[in-house]
């Protein structure tokens, strides 16, 4: 065999054990945030509905109808979902996800999205504390996103905030979210430790509408910018004690009429802890 066929075959080789490695590590940190993340109810708090008398109309009647009375307070919850991202204007790929998040520690969203047949991108976003990042890696071996910025931590932090709708114990009084008024069917509500208040829409049966903030956005190009972010909800299904979205849109600018839709979302299961 000539040499150069030996050395091509050396560095092809090489970089397979490369890329097989960097893909173990990969799995490696992802599985050990994902363990950090799961904080579980060892206290059997439960949700005491008496706690939510003297709160808004809209937030009373929005946590009745998303905890039973006596549903343990979970601290943490486990995701599976499906649906499309939005890629350019008019171009949609699918995707299928799950997502660990916890309230006082952050969020790990495990994907892969389709986008070329069946070389998908596989990877993750992350928030633990003050870090966050993107990594998705095309058929989970070659690098194709790879960004880690302080601005990402702080755009992340407004994302769990919202996604706190399939926590709904999270927004009780009894683990410290903070509620005042707003319109006859909104109410706004502060979750313990967050430093940006939300508004929650509710129906006058108590189901969920819509939610949304003021998020900090973080273009592909790095600049940065605040516009408001938040979800619309077209349906809710009740798991157990706790009766959630289960379809929805996020969207950048929800309330104005520069709305972009950009995600579509259906769980297909969640589990609490």
């Amino acid at each position: 065999m000539p040499l150069i066929v030996l050395l091509a075959l050396l560095v092809a080789l090489t970089g397979i054990g490369w890329l097989a490695r960097a893909r173990r590590l990969r799995r490696e940190r992802r599985a050990r945030l994902r363990d950090i993340l799961l904080q579980s109810n060892v206290g059997g708090d439960r949700f005491h509905v008496a706690t939510v008398d003297a709160l808004p109309g809209p937030a009373a009647s929005y946590l009745r109808r998303a905890l039973a009375p006596d549903a343990p307070l979970a601290r943490s919850v486990d995701v599976r979902m499906s649906g499309r991202l939005r890629v350019a204007a008019d171009d949609w790929v699918p995707f299928e996800a799950r997502q660990r998040i916890c309230a006082e520690r952050g969020f790990l969203w495990e994907a892969r999205v389709g986008v070329l047949r069946r070389l998908g991108l596989h990877g993750s976003d992350w928030l633990f504390g003050d870090d966050a990042g993107v990594e998705y890696h095309l058929a989970d071996w070659w690098p194709a996103i790879d960004e880690r910025r302080p601005e990402m931590a702080r755009s992340a932090a407004g994302r769990l905030m919202v996604e706190l709708i399939w926590l709904p114990s999270a927004l009780t009084p009894q683990r410290g979210a903070v509620w005042a008024s707003g319109d006859p069917d909104r109410a706004v509500v502060t979750p313990a430790g967050g430093k940006t208040a939300m508004t929650v829409a509710v129906a006058d049966d108590g189901r969920l509408r819509e939610i949304s903030l003021v998020r900090r956005r973080v273009s592909a190009s790095g600049e940065t910018s605040i516009a408001p972010y938040g979800v619309s909800v077209e349906a809710e299904e009740r798991w157990g004690d706790f009766c959630v979205p289960s379809r929805l849109v996020a969207a950048w600018g929800i309330g104005t009429d520069d709305r972009e839709d950009f995600m579509q979302v259906s769980v297909d299961d969640i589990r609490w802890f």
